[in-house]
């Protein structure tokens, strides 16, 4: 959001409607689907090597995890 109020106060309107548009459909995953992109991406990067595995040795793996009941 900050970077979007960025954007907006630069003058670059359409950088910031790009922001939000990418804001909006993360928080969408997330809340009707429980996919964080986030996490995705995090468990990406310890995949390729970018992150070592010893970070989050259990994130590099994320469909591994038991679903939450509820």
């Amino acid at each position: 959001m900050t970077a979007a109020v960025l954007a907006l106060g630069f003058g670059h309107h359409l950088a910031a409607y790009l922001v939000l548009g990418a804001v909006v459909v993360a928080a969408t995953l997330e809340s009707v689907f429980g996919f964080c992109v986030g996490c995705a991406i995090f468990a990406g990067l310890i995949r390729i090597g970018w992150i070592p595995d010893a970070v989050c040795a259990e994130c590099s793996d994320i469909w591994s995890r038991a679903p939450a009941n509820g």
